[in-house]
Order: structure tokens, then sequence, then C-alpha cells
């Protein structure tokens, strides 16, 4: 890794100190050690939240070397924290792999990293991300056209949103990467119903679309306000949907009056 791709916000020594940090922690305390494991923990995070950094520069291959790293402090021979730990924070690095491949473009490699961060959300007591996980899987196989799947993984987010399951403060870089250039901040529940508004109208389910468009705007009004730029977007969406509808339904009435005419 070259010193100039963390040149900016003097990110490589930030990282140098924290390698260096715990790599004595280790050698003087165990792995076992409690300041140890919150010290990797701090490392693994930070690695992960530098790359989504650097990843809306598009700079991909240090993103791609930090996120490396992240994985390879995980799944070394040298094993810190509770399975559970490490399999969450695997979880949070697959997501944003699978973030920096899909906006590269390599879907399928993307597509891949996401099905192993929501094998591993689902085999941890600790994993507070699947709802986030299923609406990156929803985001990239609908770029695929593989719009029933990615309906139902926007399903099964809908149902853990509803459950009270969100997306964690731990899970870096994964909520700025949704449908359409999106940005949800704190309203992921109106990015789902956005989301699956969208598949719908993917697969000719007007009327479900547009209740989905609808839902997402009320929610987004509640989460962040009326006159929020998410609002107003997802509120424009809702109405183009509305009208498309209705020339829909008129030029169903038309046509079936003109067959009509006909017999």
């Amino acid at each position: 890794m070259s010193d100039t791709g963390f040149a900016e916000g003097g990110l490589i020594e930030s990282i140098v100190f924290m390698e260096q940090s715990l790599a004595q922690r280790v050698q003087a305390f165990g792995t076992d050690d409690h300041e140890t494991v919150r010290q990797w923990k701090k490392l693994n995070t930070e690695y992960n939240i530098m790359a989504m950094k650097l990843l809306q520069t598009d700079d991909f291959d240090t993103a791609l070397d930090l996120l490396g790293r992240a994985k390879q402090l995980i799944t070394s021979g040298v094993k810190f924290g509770e399975v559970d730990d490490r399999r969450k924070l695997l979880a949070i690095t697959y997501n944003n792999l699978s973030c920096v491949y899909k906006r590269r473009g390599l879907l399928k490699t993307a597509l891949g990293y996401a099905e192993k961060a929501l094998k591993l959300e689902t085999s941890s007591t600790k994993a507070d991300n699947p709802a986030c996980t299923h609406l990156n899987l929803c985001a990239i196989l609908s770029r695929l056209d593989r719009h029933r799947h990615a309906l139902e993984h926007c399903q099964c987010a809908l149902q853990l949103l509803k459950a009270g399951n969100f997306c964690g403060a731990d899970t870096p870089g994964l909520m700025n990467d949704f449908h359409d250039g999106v940005e949800p901040e704190s309203s992921i529940l109106s990015v789902c119903y956005h989301n699956m508004a969208v598949e719908h109208e993917h697969l000719g389910e007007d009327d479900k679309a547009l209740q989905a468009y609808y839902r997402s705007v009320e929610v987004a009004g509640m989460e962040l306000g009326p006159d929020h730029p998410i609002t107003q977007a997802f509120a424009e969406r809702a109405d183009e949907a509305q009208a498309n509808l209705e020339k829909k339904k008129r030029e169903k009435e038309r046509s079936g009056k003109h067959h009509g005419a006909k017999k």
C-alpha cells in the first residue's frame, strides 16, 4: 500500500499507530485480554470506515486493501474475541466488500460477498445488520434483473425493520449504497418501502408499487420531515407512479372500447 493512498487527513498515520498499538498489546497481554480485544474491534472498524470513505472518491484499490486487512485480522490464525464477535465483524467487512464491487460494476462478485455476509449474520447472535444486508442484496439482484428475488430480500428487510432490527452503527458505508443513489440517512425504513416499490414496478405490479411509494413518503415524512430532500424525492416518485398508473388505466379503457366497437 502506498503512503499517498492515505495522505489525505493523515489516514495512514492513524492506521499505522493502531496496528502497532495492537501488536504491542498482543505481545504484552495476549489475545484474550479485554483491552486487546477492544483495540482489535476498533482497528477492524476503522479499516472499514476508512475503506468506505475512500470508496466515495473511487479509490477502489486502497479501499480493497483496507478491507483485505480487516478480513485478515479476523480470519488469520490469531483469534481475538468470541466467535460471534468475529462473525459480526466479518459480515460487516463482507458487506462493504460487496459495496466496493457493486460500485465497480462487478455484480456477481458483489452478490457473493453479500450472500456470505447474510450467512454469517444468520449464524451470529450479535449481528445487528441483516436488514441492511437484505437491502444490499435487493439492490444487487435488481441490477442483475432478478427482480422477484430482489423483492423477496426487500420483504425480508421490511419484516426485520418492523420487528425493530435496525442497521447498527457499526455498519460503515453500507447505508450510503442502495437503490438509485438514495442516501437513506436515518430513514432506512422509508428506503425499504421505496426499494419495494421499484421492484414491484419492474414486475409490472403497479398497484402494489404505488402503495409502497406512498408508504415510503409517509415514513420519510415522519422520520426526516416533509421538507427533507429525501421525502420530497420519494414524493415525486410516488406522483410519477400515480400518473403512470392512471395513464395505463386510460389506455386500457380506450383499448377495451376499441375492441368492443369492432365486435
